[in-house]
């Protein structure tokens, strides 16, 4: 894989018809490249990133804010684990192709539904807010990885109005910025438009490669003053929460040391009987086992 990549045969693998869709190929490149364990795409459109992995045979999750895929919510949702056979674990790489700005292209109500969805960043007019919620599905995506996973997502920028709106300008890298990969795109709509004045095309998206080199509960932001996230300070849901505090303890604990270390979440906070709810999630969700009485562990594969 080099820094510019370019699949002018678009291979075999969703739906070409879907708007916005990216070429197999390139996921097969990132696969071969990266060798993952596990991929998960939370975006995944018609469907591209679950073809591939089928025909490599690697365990995938994919969903969508599309129904027929889940219908989960970047902006709001638990993102669910990959089924390894056997036991559940979150991807160690994952890739997301979110909306374009400026309603470039509409998802739902256009590529599927009948009316459009309230977080659906496609129909956002105001671009400050898309780039807010472009940035919350890329951290919420980030979060869920283990150490040393990688978050690849592939961006357009956008022209309206003579001005140009640049997502890989404009939002936050977090984590360790490991490589930005230009991508040429062919067979675009806007290749058969002719275009008056000054008015230069745009025929490239930006592969951004983020890695996550630690466990721990800051997050470097890159691109937002180098500022640093804390995990902790954020309304995270429990399954999140309990999994970052597992991780942080080396991926097994006892219930009096998660309750400790689980203390300083602004999510136990607002819980009457954090105890209970901690022990609900352990026993409720499949990345959580019980080792012995008391002491429990997160799948890693």
């Amino acid at each position: 894989m080099q820094s510019v990549v370019s699949y002018p045969e678009r291979g075999t693998g969703g739906k070409n018809t879907y708007r916005g869709n990216f070429s197999p190929k390139f996921v097969e490149d990132i696969i071969d490249f990266f060798r993952p364990d596990s991929v998960g795409d939370y975006t995944v459109g018609s469907g591209t990133t679950l073809d591939v992995c089928r025909e490599k045979n690697i365990p995938c999750i994919g969903t969508d804010l599309n129904p027929a895929f889940g219908g989960v919510n970047l902006l709001r949702d638990d993102l669910p684990p990959v089924n390894m056979g056997g036991y559940s674990k979150m991807p160690t790489l994952i890739i997301l192709h979110p909306p374009y700005p400026q309603k470039m292209v509409l998802y739902s109500g256009h590529q599927w539904g009948k009316t459009p969805h309230p977080d659906d960043p496609s129909h956002f007019s105001n671009y400050h807010d898309f780039i807010k919620a472009i940035n919350r599905m890329h951290y919420n995506s980030f979060l869920s990885l283990p150490k040393g996973g990688r978050l690849i997502t592939l961006v357009g920028d956008a022209k309206k109005n003579g001005q140009l709106y640049s997502m890989v300008k404009d939002m936050a890298f977090f984590g360790t910025l490991e490589q930005i990969v230009i991508k040429t795109q062919h067979n675009c709509l806007s290749n058969s438009r002719q275009y008056s004045g000054r008015f230069i095309p745009i025929v490239h998206e930006y592969a951004v490669i983020m890695r996550k080199d630690s466990s721990c509960y800051e997050t470097k932001i890159i691109a937002v003053s180098h500022k640093v996230f804390d995990s902790r300070r954020y309304n995270l849901s429990w399954r999140q929460a309990v999994r970052q505090a597992l991780r942080k303890l080396g991926g097994e604990a006892g219930l009096p040391e998660l309750y400790s270390e689980l203390r300083g979440f602004v999510t136990t906070k607002k819980h009457s009987d954090p105890k209970a709810k901690i022990r609900e999630t352990l026993q409720s969700k499949p990345e959580f086992y019980s080792v012995s009485r008391g002491l429990w562990a997160l799948q890693t594969g």
